[in-house]
């Protein structure tokens, strides 16, 4: 594999989503790098052309007038295409960086399972993909990508201007772009270090943020109040950010010190100069105009970022997408099969780490099925259901999913969307009456036709007119996704404790009526609750890695195996809680 050097791979990037803009940002890019030394020309010109006619008393106002209009010309244009070049440069940057985010998440979603994304090694690199040193620069490829395709046209503006030097004498010419070069290397090299520094403290300020993101979330908001975290939490943000903030303040004012002994550097280049041109007896007036000119436009061009300082800000992230794309390669997902099919497990193993949860799960679904799925806490239920929707794939056996699949697990998302569009994320294409008959299907109608905006009510307590949900009536709100994917073709559903904050009576027509809606689609149901599993076309019992038991409510009871004292166990708290 070729291994690119970091200017090329950022250049790469360019060439990714930039290629329309390029001729575009490399004619104005010269054209201001250009423009300083031809500036400088048309004013020595026309002061060689004043002087002459002062002394000779018959200057040509024609050509004085010509060179006045040049001149203003070069300076409105300048100006107007400097306006120009910043928007113009962000704007290339913006489409790099939305090209690269399309790219990775493309990658990330094209990988086969969840525990490949879930895998320590992507979600360092997406990690470093949102560092906050990128947020803190407000700069990223793109921004970096574009610098150093600006930084490589810099030659052009100090070629032209050590032209015009060395038509004074030969040598200032190149004498000047060399000492140019090495100061804005100096330069260059310094926001690096600078860089770095920021770069080192973003563990800090990733800390302090998270723990200030603690005291405001509405997830932690209660315990932190209920335990008195406040003085803790506050104490450890502050520490931690205001350690960032000490280096950071600390190296820039270091930057600022030594970039003094740059300024101080050109001007004794810049002296140097203008002593020699000045003292010069081979030149014009004009000519010595001219020379100070193109000397001032080496300073205006050497100074201006060289690409090197974003380099060090970018490098990170070109690195993370450059593992990410060999952690994550493209990948073209089979074709859906036509027609309804059976979801087969086969001898299949499944661990996290070396700690096996699944060892040897043998079970068949038809379609329509219902399917209920229990066993005692960490039995392995939800990563069976993870493995029946495609999200973990096994460590070994035969595993025939159907990629047509929806799940609603226990942790399911409670979206700051409209009551409607809650329910719509389940099937983007839907139709308004495909979303309204879910939610009818569930019993959730009811509820959301009475918050103050009715379905275009979000649901959160952050906005204007916004309303939370209890518990139970967000479950209803996951269920009607499960109903709206259900109508949408879905051929399997995978409900893992879906009706735990509902009573038991809601729980039981609930699930009625997701048997009515499921259609063709297989049903798997996960749940504690043996009023609901009884009603189940099948009920399978997982023990100890593996499928102990097989078969309907009754079936299992005559069986009298671990089923039948789960449920009679069950049965007998609710009887001495009658």
């Amino acid at each position: 594999m070729v291994i690119l050097s970091p200017r090329r791979r950022l250049l790469a990037f360019l060439l990714l989503a930039g290629r329309p803009w390029l001729a575009a940002v490399a004619l104005l890019e010269l054209f201001l790098l250009v423009e300083p030394t031809a500036v400088a020309l048309a004013i020595g010109e026309l002061v060689g052309r004043l002087t002459q006619g002062a002394v000779r008393r018959d200057a040509a106002w024609s050509d004085i007038g010509t060179l006045l209009a040049l001149l203003g010309a070069l300076l409105v244009t300048g100006n107007v295409l400097r306006s120009m070049s910043q928007p113009l440069a962000e704007r290339v940057g913006w489409r790099i960086d939305a090209a690269v985010r399309e790219e990775l998440t493309s990658r990330v979603l094209a990988l086969p399972s969840l525990d490949r994304v879930e895998a320590a090694a992507v979600q360092d690199e997406l990690a470093v993909m949102r560092s906050p040193l990128l947020t803190w620069t407000d700069e990223g490829i793109g921004a970096a990508a574009v610098g150093r395709f600006r930084a490589g046209l810099t030659m052009a503006g100090l070629v032209t201007a050590m032209l015009v030097l060395s038509s004074v004498v030969w040598w200032w010419g190149p004498a000047t772009v060399a000492a140019a070069l090495l100061l804005g290397r100096y330069r260059s090299g310094m926001w690096r270090e600078f860089f770095k520094v920021v770069s080192g403290t973003m563990p800090a300020a990733m800390r302090g943020r998270a723990w200030a993101a603690m005291l405001s979330d509405n997830r932690d908001a209660k315990e932190v109040r209920v335990f008195g975290l406040t003085g803790w939490l506050e104490e450890h943000a502050e520490e931690n950010i205001a350690d960032a903030a000490r280096r950071v303040v600390d190296a820039r004012t270091a930057l600022l010190r030594r970039e003094m002994s740059v300024f101080l550097g050109w001007a004794a280049t810049a002296s140097v100069v203008y002593v020699a041109v000045a003292t010069s007896g081979e030149a014009s007036v004009g000519r010595i105009a001219a020379a100070v000119g193109a000397v001032s436009a080496m300073f205006v061009i050497s100074m201006s970022s060289q690409g090197e300082d974003m380099d060090e800000v970018a490098m990170p992230a070109v690195d993370a997408v450059t593992r990410i794309r060999a952690l994550a390669p493209e990948v073209t997902p089979p074709p859906a099969p036509d027609g309804a099919r059976e979801i087969v497990l086969r001898d299949v193993v499944f661990e996290y780490g070396q700690v096996r949860v699944l060892n040897g799960v043998t079970l068949t679904l038809r379609p329509g099925e219902v399917i209920a799925v229990v066993g005692v806490n960490g039995a392995g239920k939800t990563t069976l259901a993870k493995l029946l929707t495609g999200q973990y794939r096994p460590k070994s056996g035969t595993l025939v999913i159907e990629p047509a699949a929806y799940a609603v697990y226990q942790d399911f998302n409670r979206y700051e969307l409209s009551a409607y569009e809650n329910i719509r994320i389940a099937a983007p294409e839907a139709t308004r009456e495909q979303v309204e008959a879910a939610a009818v299907a569930v019993g959730a109608a009811a509820l959301i036709e009475r918050l103050p905006r009715g379905w275009a009510t979000v649901l959160s307590p952050k906005y204007a007119g916004g309303a939370d949900l209890s518990g139970g009536q967000w479950q209803k709100i996951a269920l009607a996704r499960a109903a709206l994917a259900a109508a949408r073709g879905a051929r399997l559903l995978v409900l893992d404790e879906p009706t735990a904050n509902l009573d038991i009576e809601a729980e039981l027509e609930t699930f009625d009526r997701i048997r009515q809606v499921r259609g063709r689609a297989a049903v798997v149901l996960i749940s504690h609750r043996f009023s609901t599993v009884r009603k189940a076309d099948r009920i399978v019992v997982l023990s100890g890695g593996r499928i102990t038991e097989d078969g309907t409510h009754d079936d299992l009871l005559a069986a009298d195996g671990e089923y039948a004292r789960m449920f009679r166990l069950q049965a007998r708290q609710f009887k001495e809680s009658a």
